[in-house]
């Protein structure tokens, strides 16, 4: 996984979303600058380890049509930046992610916590339900998770 420029994370943002790249405000934990007002707000955090960057993107409720849905959206990042997509999978734990290839295939995938190295999160992608091409290193197996309130 690699780091991803400010302004191709707008325009990849702008163009899943519906909304011109001057709609879409990306900044990352020091910037200071923040358009509040912007259609998309991004908060854009550097990651050690499997993962390069954390994404937390808001919509503003004006924006219509209303963005698909989250797994649709990693499908549209991960073709447009030519780079897998992670995103949490609901209900079950927080492991628990779903990982959305450039070339449109979406599998269950397995994020482990791997504590802080300075003041930057690590991350391990542990494993894979089917092959991911940037992902190499992760074992494929099946991914059997538990809710978490059983």
């Amino acid at each position: 996984m690699h780091q991803l420029p400010v302004a191709a994370m707008a325009v990849a943002l702008s163009e899943v979303v519906g909304v011109t790249a001057a709609e879409v405000d990306v900044a990352g934990e020091s910037d200071g600058h923040r358009d509040r007002a912007a259609a998309v707000l991004c908060d854009r955090m550097g990651l050690a380890g499997d993962l390069a960057l954390a994404w937390d993107v808001r919509v503003a409720p004006r924006v219509e049509p209303a963005p698909p849905p989250e797994g649709e959206v990693a499908l549209r990042l991960a073709a447009r930046l030519g780079t897998a997509a992670l995103h949490p999978a609901d209900g079950v734990r927080p492991s628990a992610c779903w990982a959305a290839t450039p070339d449109g295939i979406r599998t269950r995938a397995r994020v482990l916590d791997g504590g802080w190295t300075g003041t930057v999160a690590r991350s391990s992608v542990d494993a894979v339900e089917g092959a991911v091409a940037q992902l190499p290193w992760a074992r494929v197996e099946r991914i059997v998770e538990v809710r978490q309130d059983g």
